[in-house]
């Protein structure tokens, strides 16, 4: 039996609102109401002052302003006379699932009294959960935090790390990540195993099972907790339940300055309205994930009704928002920069755009932020994924401030991202070892520009786009030399490109391409002997550098995993 602090029937319904259902009045409120509250303020909404836990409450016992819940299945409205005479004085009877046919029937039953009011139990709601919710009602620990109505398993991890400063992962039954959320910068090495395995290591689990970890949670209606170690922060979890059905568990790895007493607070409340997403999450087909996916592309191509897409990934029309273009093509390497983009940018969308190849981030910003405030954590970000040889190159979007605006932010994040894989590309065909990029460094291997610091080459791309548009006959000169090479496994394409590059100077163009002087002069008059133009004549050479310029963006467009430098 818990203390004697009045609550109102109506607060209980307000907050248990999805949790247990429905409320149907029995009786006469005024004359029930008055019979048991004594106030006739609260006319059809009684005082519970009290609530029993005991199953098998003594006959006689005074349960005035009591909530009882009735285990015994009730089959008829006789039967539910008697239980409302026996417990006539209670402000509320909690009664099992399937007597709603019988409620309100046979009002008096015999007991001369108005009757209580009653609380039928929703089927998907066990009676250990209906005594934990109860319990913290009357305690006060419950149902004190504004949930914002969220639709996936990825946005209410992000509340809860929200609101406890928490690294929170969601886990189903069988310990597999649906979703995670970090705020820290540090991830102990088993979450950071979890969630780039998308699973609890097996020797992890063996571990948690032979400690009685798992068993208790599994066992367990409440919180939850495991003390910090030498190696491991502090966990603290809670299992969501169905019917008695184990759907899932919520993970909350907290360091020695978070409190214990809010995480199991935010965390008793989470599993409330983490369950209807986690049944939907678990009923969701491979048909609503490929939607999702195209719910996205269509945000990034800035489709004329955004409307269904915006409300499939919970992105509010208006609000600042801006793109990332990540030109990572790896697939083993794709899941771990996914993971580290999300765990630094909560509300972060992120997933691999099929038209171009490129990884798109579509991040929401502080109204005060811009593509160079972002790039620095961006990088941070993407530097934390697996040490690898290649440079990874991304690009920076303009900042917006509406839905419908991304398109354009994701548009220059495109062109900024291509404009630093020229920069590499070029640093590399000097053998240069990336060093005139430098100024493009941010993090250890990683490379990202804005708009600002590449104007140059966006000039470059923008024009190769708007010929390629214009004029089709344009390129013909570089898709000549192009097709021989094709055909005459030659390389007339990779040489003009090379002398270009090296703005004309033939010496440094063979020892970039790793040939005599008189081989690049043999193969610069069979490109004037294909094409009928000289790379000496000023017009005849523009126009030969458009057309190298337009069928390189052409290529590039057309496979992005290949490197348009690397032909034949």
């Amino acid at each position: 039996m818990t203390g004697t602090r009045a609550l109102r029937v109506s607060r209980m319904i307000r907050e248990t609102a999805g949790f247990l259902l429905p409320v149907t009045e029995v009786a006469g409120d005024a004359e029930f109401a008055g019979a048991v509250a004594g106030d006739a303020e609260v006319v059809g909404d009684p005082a519970i002052t009290r609530i029993e836990f005991d199953f098998d409450l003594r006959p006689g016992s005074d349960h005035t302003g009591m909530v009882v819940l009735v285990a015994e299945v009730i089959g008829s409205p006789s039967e539910f006379a008697r239980i409302r005479q026996r417990y006539g004085a209670a402000a509320v009877l909690v009664v099992a699932p399937g007597t709603r046919a019988h409620l309100g029937e046979g009002s008096s039953g015999g007991s001369g009294s108005a009757g209580p009011f009653v609380l039928e139990r929703s089927e998907q709601v066990t009676w250990s959960e209906v005594l934990v919710h109860l319990r913290q009602l009357t305690e006060g620990a419950s149902s004190a935090l504004t949930w914002p109505d969220v639709d996936d398993l990825s946005s209410v991890a992000a509340v809860i790390a929200d609101l406890t400063g928490a690294s929170i992962t969601i886990e189903d039954p069988a310990s597999r990540v649906l979703a995670h959320a970090n705020l820290g910068e540090d991830i102990d090495e088993i979450r950071r195993q979890t969630i780039l395995t998308g699973a609890i290591p097996g020797w992890r689990i063996e571990e948690l099972e032979e400690s009685g970890f798992l068993p208790a949670i599994r066992a367990s209606t409440d919180v939850v907790e495991r003390p910090a170690t030498d190696t491991e922060p502090a966990r603290s979890v809670i299992a969501l339940r169905s019917e008695g059905e184990l759907l899932g568990t919520i993970w909350a790895a907290h360091g020695d300055g978070a409190d214990p007493r809010r995480i199991r607070e935010v965390l008793r409340d989470a599993a409330r309205a983490a369950l209807p997403v986690m049944l939907r999450t678990l009923r969701r087909s491979p048909f609503e994930k490929r939607i999702r996916r195209e719910a996205f592309g269509s945000i990034l191509q800035g489709s004329a009704d955004l409307g269904p897409a915006a409300t499939l990934l919970a992105l509010p029309f208006a609000g600042r928002y801006a793109a990332v273009a990540v030109a990572e093509v790896s697939a083993e390497r794709e899941p771990e920069l996914r993971f580290h983009l999300r765990a630094a940018f909560a509300d972060a969308v992120v997933a691999r755009d099929e038209a171009t190849g490129l990884v798109a981030a579509l991040l929401q910003t502080e109204a005060e932020a811009d593509p160079e405030s972002l790039q620095e954590p961006v990088a941070e970000a993407l530097a934390r994924t697996r040490p690898s040889i290649e440079p990874l190159a991304f690009g920076m979007g303009e900042s917006v401030q509406r839905l419908d605006h991304v398109h354009r932010s994701w548009s220059e994040a495109r062109y900024v991202c291509e404009a630093v894989r020229q920069r590499l590309e070029s640093a590399n065909s000097r053998g240069g070892e990336y060093a005139v990029v430098d100024d493009l460094e941010i993090a250890s291997g990683v490379y990202g520009a804005n708009a600002a610091e590449v104007p140059a080459e966006l000039v470059g791309l923008r024009v190769a786009d708007a010929l390629a548009e214009a004029d089709a006959q344009l390129s013909a000169p570089a898709r000549i030399l192009a097709l021989h090479d094709e055909r005459h496994e030659g390389q007339l394409l990779p040489t003009l490109r090379a002398y270009f590059d090296a703005v004309g100077n033939s010496a440094e163009a063979a020892r970039r391409l790793h040939v005599h002087s008189n081989s690049l002069r043999h193969r610069l008059a069979r490109i004037e002997e294909l094409t009928g133009l000289s790379a000496l004549i000023r017009a005849e050479r523009l126009w030969l550098e458009l057309a190298l310029l337009v069928v390189d963006r052409q290529r590039r467009c057309e496979n992005p995993t290949t490197d348009s430098r690397e032909d034949g």
